[in-house]
C-alpha cells in the first residue's frame, strides 16, 4: 500500500504533530488478498529478533529496548519474509524504471498484531474489511530506506534514476511501483501484484467558466499538437462542452464566432464545413493543418493526446467509464423537432434526458455504492467526460425555464457547486 504524503505539508505538521493531514487525500493498494495462512511458510524473526528486556544495555545480550505493556506482549512475536521494492518511472522515459529501494517486511519493528491490538484497545473498533497499514517499512541501510524524505535525507542527497535524471523528491509525470513478494525453495512463490500510481499536474478546482476561452496564451502545449483554434458559438451546448474540456486539459486556444448564433456560425463556415457540424476545431499536427468537428471526438482526441496534462476526463475504473460515457451519449442525442414545435420539443427531450443522467447519478450515489456526492458527477478529485455535458445542458434547462430541483436535483447541485 502507498500511503501518499504531501511534502510540504508533511514537513509543516509531522513536528510535534506527526503526519495526518498529509496523508489524508490518497491511497493506492495491489489488487491481491493475501492471507496469513498462505505467508505461514514465510514466518521468520523481525530484525530486531525480540523486545524489550528492561531496557538495561549493560547486561549480557540485552537489546536495550523496555518492556512492552502486557496487552502488547505477543509470545508468537515475530514477521513474514516479504520482500519488497519501490521503482520510480519518469514520464520523460516512460519504458525505464530504477528500483530506488529494497526493504522487507521483517524491519518492522511492530507486528501486525501488535498494531491491531494497539490501535483498538482504547475503544476505537475494528471491522471485517477495515484497513491498516504498517507504516514506513525502512531497513538500516540507505537502499533500504523506504520513503522519499529518507532515501533523500530531507532533500539533501541525489536520487539517481537511470538514464541520468535525478531526484530529490516525486515530479509531476513520476510513476512510483510498490512490489511485494514472498519466495524460497521449499514453497511457491506468493505475490502480493503491484501497486502503481502516478503523480499528476496539480489543477485548480473548480474551473471558472469565464476563464475557459481566455488561458494564457503563452501555456505550453504537446510539441506535436499546436495552434488551436475553436470554431462555434458560445450559445451552444455542444461549442462549450469543447471549451470546458479545453479549460481542464490546460491547452491554451483562439475562438472565432464566440457571441454568435449557432445559426450564423454555421452560415458563416458553410464553405469550409459543409455538413454544418459545430464546433469544430483547428489545429497543426506538427506543420499540417487538421480539422475534427462533434464534440465528443473532439473531447476524445483532447484526452487521448494529453493524457499527462491537466485533469483526467476519462475514468481509469472500468464501471465508471463505461457510466461516464452513457451520461455523455444521453445527453448529446439529437433532438428532432416537428414543425413549429421545436421549442416545446426540445424542452421536453431536455427534461427526458435530464431525468435519465439524475437515475444515474441516484444509482452511483446511492449509500449501497459509498460514493459521496460531491462537486463532481463521478468521483470527488476532478470533472469528467460526464460533467463536461451536463454542466451545459444544465444552463440551457433554466433558459428555457425547466425545474431543475424538481426534475433532477442531483444535477442541479453539480451546477450549484
Amino acid at each position: 500500500m502507498n500511503d501518499w504524503s504531501a511534502r510540504d505539508i508533511q514537513k509543516w505538521e509531522y513536528v510535534p504533530l506527526g503526519p495526518l493531514t498529509s496523508k489524508n487525500f490518497a491511497t493506492t493498494i495491489s489488487p491481491w488478498v493475501v492471507t496469513p495462512m498462505a505467508l505461514e511458510p514465510f514466518r521468520c524473526e523481525t530484525s530486531a529478533a525480540r523486545q524489550g528486556d528492561g531496557g538495561f544495555d549493560d547486561l549480557p545480550g540485552s537489546c536495550g529496548d523496555p518492556v512492552p505493556l502486557e496487552y502488547l506482549r505477543d509470545p508468537n512475536y515475530g514477521s513474514y519474509d516479504v520482500n519488497l521494492s519501490v521503482s520510480l518511472r519518469p514520464s520523460a522515459s516512460p519504458g525505464k524504471h530504477t528500483q530506488i529501494c529494497q526493504s522487507n517486511l521483517k524491519n518492522m519493528y511492530w507486528s501486525s498484531t501488535q498494531q491491531l491490538v494497539h490501535h483498538s484497545v482504547t475503544g476505537c473498533l475494528m471491522n471485517p474489511g477495515d484497513l491498516l497499514a504498517s507504516g514506513t517499512i525502512s531497513g538500516k541501510e540507505q537502499h533500504s530506506f523506504g520513503s522519499m524524505l529518507e532515501l533523500s535525507w530531507k532533500g539533501s542527497r541525489d536520487v539517481v534514476l537511470d538514464g541520468g535524471e535525478v531526484r530529490k523528491f516525486l515530479k509531476d509525470g513520476d510513476a512510483v511501483i510498490m512490489r511485494g513478494w514472498c519466495k524460497k525453495d521449499s514453497c511457491d512463490r506468493v505475490g502480493f501484484g503491484e501497486c502503481s500510481a502516478r503523480v499528476l499536474p496539480a489543477n485548480p478546482f473548480p474551473y471558472d467558466y469565464h476563464d475557459c476561452v481566455r488561458l494564457d496564451s503563452n501555456q505550453k502545449t504537446d510539441q506535436r499538437f499546436t495552434k488551436f483554434k475553436l470554431h462555434g458559438s458560445i450559445k451552444s451546448s455542444f461549442t462549450r462542452q469543447v471549451c470546458i474540456a479545453l479549460s481542464v486539459k490546460g491547452i491554451s486556444y483562439e475562438t472565432e464566432h464566440e457571441n454568435s448564433s449557432a445559426k450564423e456560425v454555421l452560415v458563416d463556415d458553410a464553405m469550409k464545413n459543409p455538413m454544418y457540424h459545430m464546433p469544430s476545431l483547428e489545429f497543426l499536427d506538427r506543420r499540417q493543418a487538421v480539422e475534427i468537428t462533434q464534440s465528443l471526438p473532439i473531447i476524445e482526441f483532447l484526452e487521448a493526446s494529453f493524457p499527462d496534462q491537466g485533469g483526467r476526463l476519462f475514468p481509469v475504473e472500468p464501471l465508471t467509464l463505461v457510466k461516464v460515457k452513457e451520461v455523455a451519449a444521453i445527453l448529446n442525442s439529437p433532438v428532432h423537432p416537428f414543425g413549429g414545435a421545436e421549442e416545446y420539443f426540445e424542452k421536453e427531450a431536455m427534461k427526458k434526458r435530464l431525468s435519465l443522467v439524475e437515475d444515474i447519478l441516484s444509482q452511483y450515489h446511492s449509500p449501497l455504492h459509498d460514493n459521496v456526492v460531491g462537486s463532481f458527477a463521478f468521483g470527488l478529485f476532478g470533472p469528467t467526460l460526464a460533467d463536461v455535458c451536463i454542466v451545459p445542458q444544465l444552463q440551457d434547462a433554466r433558459v428555457l425555464g425547466i425545474e431543475l430541483e424538481k426534475i433532477c436535483p442531483l444535477n442541479q447541485r453539480l451546477l450549484e457547486n
